[in-house]
């Protein structure tokens, strides 16, 4: 009954997921579309506020609600600090750089007099980033299209299994209702809800839940995992957790990697002690050793493929800042200041990097774009940060030239990147989503025929003896 009610359960989530994913693709759509009507708009109206209203007549939904609200704060010429949080919502982090663009036009002018203005050369590019993300977007729904349903699936067939089995071997009743069916039962769910977890991260269009696991952060800010993991500092244990822990995202030393690992491992052998009932101590001690072991593997793999799903985003993401750059270099009185506080909006995987400088910039200057070059490792973000670095310099226009010349070249870069992406997260999402079938099949219907036969077998080897020296 409880399988059966977990399997409806994720049914549910998995529905209201594609109806939230849907409206979010359906927004950028509409806002797509808005872009080019504003095109239009901007060349018939007196002003830029007046060109947001008539072009987002036609936009439904909260969308308009939000470019109204931006009309109006251009209108009373606010800062950009009076624009709350919740009119950026993660999916249109793209109304930022609109925002800014708008701002810019409303304060400096629009430059209508000219062939093409800066703001109407930035609303186009900007239209084509949303198209891409768009694309992306439509590409991750077909890609990850019933991965959920497929992971949990096992969980309406497993009384049906059971059935099957004690109809054809009744022998089978004796371990279906024992306590190492028990313990099959328990592992499955658990590898079940694990793997969903997993398909939930792959598919997240953010991308948060693997490049700022904020979770684990939070715990490696205790006392107690700081005072503990003093006495494991320098040795070469403590080196190999640091380095995992890096690669994962996370800023922490090696002492404290081994310590959640360790407690993951207890927890193992707690479970381990639930689900199979030992009578002596020597079975016991196997059995801990086990859940121990397995445990701790479990917290080390999550740590590994943590880090394998970041190095597998960040290229993607420096192309993404760039495409971000690349709309605010035209801005007129675009500060570095404010651009690297867009920039730490705007990224995940670097986004503690880029909040720091943008701190330290207003107070250091140049040492903190010194810093963030001399720091980074990744090479791709390291040439980023020395073309922020010479922009002190040459101004942003000239450190970003190379890339400017051929923006057509640079966004195709960014496509064929973001698509190789989703596909390998798409490739390793497929195989996570058949782990809980197959340990189904194989644990729960296989091994027990087998064991059952093979039990059967022996005893007719008995009997055949028996009759052989009778």
């Amino acid at each position: 009954m409880i399988p059966m009610l977990c399997f409806v359960t994720v049914l549910v989530i998995e529905y209201m997921g594609f109806r939230r994913r849907t409206k979010e693709y359906r927004e950028l759509e509409h806002f797509a579309e808005f872009l080019s009507d504003l095109k239009n708009q901007f060349y018939l109206c007196k002003s830029v506020t007046e060109s947001i209203f008539r072009a987002a007549e036609p936009v439904p939904g909260s969308l308009r609600k939000r470019l109204e609200k931006i009309c109006f704060l251009l209108e009373e010429d606010a800062g950009g600090s009076a624009l709350t949080e919740d009119v950026f919502p993660e999916h249109l982090k793209c109304l930022r750089l609109f925002w800014i663009q708008c701002r810019s036009a409303v304060q400096y002018g629009s430059g209508k007099n000219s062939t093409e203005s800066v703001f109407v050369k930035n609303m186009t590019e900007l239209r084509r980033d949303v198209q891409n993300e768009c694309y992306r977007r439509a590409q991750a729904k077909h890609l990850f299209a019933g991965m959920g349903v497929v992971t949990v699936m096992p969980l309406f067939f497993l009384p049906f299994i059971r059935w099957f089995g004690v109809a054809t071997l009744k022998e089978l009743e004796k371990f279906y209702d024992g306590a190492a069916g028990r313990a099959v039962v328990s592992l499955f769910l658990i590898l079940t809800a694990g793997c969903y977890l997993l398909i939930e991260l792959l598919r997240k269009s953010d991308k948060k839940g693997y490049r700022r696991p904020e979770i684990l952060q939070k715990c490696f800010s205790y006392k107690i995992f700081s005072g503990v993991s003093h006495f494991s500092k320098g040795s070469k244990a403590a080196d190999f957790g640091r380095k995992q822990l890096e690669e994962a995202g996370i800023e922490a030393d090696g002492g404290q990697y081994w310590i959640v690992c360790g407690a993951t491992g207890v927890l193992g052998m707690i479970l381990a002690f639930l689900l199979i009932k030992t009578s002596t101590v020597f079975s016991g001690a196997v059995v801990g050793l086990c859940g121990m072991g397995i445990g701790t593997a479990v917290m080390m793999g999550f740590y590994k493929y943590m880090g394998y799903l970041r190095k597998l985003g960040m290229n993607g993401e420096v192309l993404g800042l760039q495409a971000v750059i690349l709309l605010l270099i035209d801005v007129p009185n675009i500060t570095l200041t404010e651009l690297l506080d867009v920039l730490s909006g705007c990224g995940a995987l670097f986004q503690k990097q880029l909040y720091r400088c943008a701190d330290a910039y207003a107070a250091e200057d140049v040492k903190a774009l010194e810093r963030l070059f001399e720091k980074e490792t990744f090479p791709a973000f390291r040439q980023m940060a020395g073309r922020l670095l010479a922009a002190e310099r040459v101004g942003l226009k000239g450190a970003f030239e190379e890339i400017g010349t051929d923006r057509h070249f640079f966004r195709e870069q960014l496509r064929l990147d973001s698509e190789e992406e989703q596909k390998k997260k798409a490739a390793n999402a497929q195989v996570i989503a058949f782990l809980p079938m197959m340990f189904l099949l194989f644990a729960y219907l296989i091994l027990p025929f087998l064991g059952a036969s093979l039990e059967q077998m022996g005893d007719i080897f008995k009997e055949m003896e028996q009759i052989r020296y009778f």
